[in-house]
C-alpha cells in the first residue's frame, strides 16, 4: 500500500509525486489518459506568467521561485533521463503602455527590465517584429521550456526512479471513511492509501469529495505552430494576450484563445485565423512560414488565477494541488515544494493561507 495516491499526471501530478518519492515516499500516480496528454503537453512553456503585475502576490510568490529552480530541475532531469527539456532564456518583450502597476511589480521583485519605446531601439532586440511592436517591456532573463519535452523527461524520470504509475485509469471516487481517505476507486479496483493528492487540473472539481469546494473549471486555449528555420525569431513577443515563441528547432508558437466552453478540445478555424493574424502583426515574416498544426488544451481555470495548494478543510488526508490555470510550468517547481512540506508537516517555505480552500482564488 503506497504512503501516497496521486490523481493526474501532468507537470503538477509528475513533478508532485517525484518529489514526494525522492524524499522517501511511497507513492502510486493514476491517470485518466497518458502521462502529460492534458494542458501540460499543451502550452506555450514561457517561465513567467503573462502580465505577471496584474496577477495576485501569491501567484508572483511561485513565479519568483520557480524562475530560480527550473535551471536544476531541468538539470537533473537530463542527466537521469539524457532528455534535453530545452530550457532557453529567450527574454520576453511585451507590448504595454508604462504604468505603476508595472514600476511596482518590478521594483518588488527586482526583476531586469527596461522600458522600450521607438521602433529602432525594440528591433535591436527582435528585428523580426512589425511596425506595430514600437514600445513596451523588455525583461531579458525570462525562460522558457518545451512542454512536450518536459513531459517526455519526467515521463522518463519516472522509469528512472521505478517511480509507480498507470496510464489510461480513470479514478471514479475518492474512498472516505470518518472523514479521512482511505484510497480510491479506478477501473473496478479501489487503491488504498491514507494521503491521497488531487492533481486533475481541470478534471479535479469533478469528484464528490472535491464538488462544491474547489472551483476549478476548464478554460479552453488553441494554438498554432509554424515550422520555419532557427534563428528567424529569437525574443517571445507578447501582445494584447497574443504571443509568439522561437523554439531552438526553427519552430514558432503563437497563442493563445481564451474560451470558457466546457471540457471540449475541437479546434477551429476562426480561431486558426485569429492566431495567424495576431501573429503576422506582431512578425510579419510568419506570413509565408506554414502553419505546421493546430491544437487545443484545457487550462485548470480558477476565478483570480491562484492555485490550490493544501489539504482538504474537512476531509483529513485529502490534498488538493490543481488551479493554475495557464501557469503551470512557471509555478510548477515552486508550487510542489509547498506541497510537499505541506504533505510531510514541515514547516512551508512560503505563507500557505492564499491557496487554501477558502482563500480567494
Amino acid at each position: 500500500m503506497p504512503d501516497c495516491i496521486i490523481v493526474g499526471g501532468g507537470v503538477i501530478g509528475l513533478m508532485t509525486a517525484r518529489k514526494l518519492f525522492l524524499e522517501g515516499m511511497d507513492v502510486l500516480l493514476l491517470e485518466k489518459g497518458p502521462l502529460g496528454g492534458e494542458s501540460s503537453w499543451a502550452g506555450g512553456g514561457i517561465v513567467s506568467p503573462l502580465y505577471p503585475w496584474r496577477y495576485h502576490e501569491s501567484v508572483n510568490v511561485l513565479a519568483e521561485r520557480s524562475k530560480k529552480l527550473y535551471p536544476g530541475l531541468v538539470t537533473q532531469l537530463l542527466d537521469e533521463t539524457g532528455i534535453d527539456s530545452e530550457l532557453i532564456t529567450s527574454g520576453l518583450f511585451t507590448v504595454t503602455e508604462n504604468n505603476q502597476a508595472i514600476q511596482q511589480w518590478l521594483q518588488q521583485w527586482s526583476v531586469d527590465a527596461q522600458y522600450i519605446s521607438g521602433p529602432d531601439a525594440v528591433k535591436a532586440i527582435e528585428p523580426a517584429v512589425g511596425p506595430a511592436v514600437d514600445h513596451g517591456l523588455w525583461m531579458p532573463d525570462i525562460m522558457q521550456v518545451r512542454n512536450p519535452k518536459i513531459v517526455s523527461a519526467l515521463k522518463a524520470s519516472f522509469e528512472h526512479h521505478a517511480i509507480p504509475f498507470r496510464e489510461q485509469l480513470a479514478v471514479d471516487d475518492i474512498l472516505i471513511k470518518n472523514g479521512r481517505v482511505r484510497g480510491v476507486s479506478a477501473g473496478g479496483e479501489n487503491y488504498y492509501a491514507e494521503k491521497i493528492v488531487i492533481a486533475s487540473g481541470a478534471w479535479s472539481a469533478q469528484f464528490a469529495a472535491t464538488r462544491g469546494t474547489v472551483n476549478v473549471s476548464p478554460v479552453k486555449g488553441q494554438m498554432i505552430m509554424y515550422r520555419g528555420e532557427p534563428g528567424l525569431l529569437k525574443r517571445i513577443v507578447l501582445s494584447e494576450g497574443h504571443y509568439v515563441i522561437p523554439r531552438c528547432d526553427g519552430r514558432i508558437l503563437a497563442g493563445s484563445t481564451l474560451e470558457k466552453i466546457g471540457f471540449d478540445k475541437t479546434v477551429s478555424t476562426e480561431a486558426q485565423e485569429e492566431l495567424h493574424q495576431a501573429a503576422i502583426e506582431l512578425v510579419p515574416l510568419l506570413a509565408d512560414l506554414p502553419i505546421e498544426r493546430q491544437w487545443a488544451g484545457l487550462r485548470p481555470g480558477t476565478e483570480k488565477g491562484i492555485p490550490y495548494i493544501c489539504e482538504h478543510d474537512t476531509i483529513q488526508g485529502l490534498y488538493i494541488h490543481a488551479g493554475h490555470f495557464r501557469n503551470g510550468i512557471v509555478l510548477g517547481a515552486a508550487s510542489v515544494e509547498l506541497m510537499a512540506d505541506i504533505i510531510q508537516n514541515r514547516r512551508p517555505w512560503c505563507d500557505p493561507v492564499a491557496y487554501t480552500l477558502h482563500a480567494e482564488h
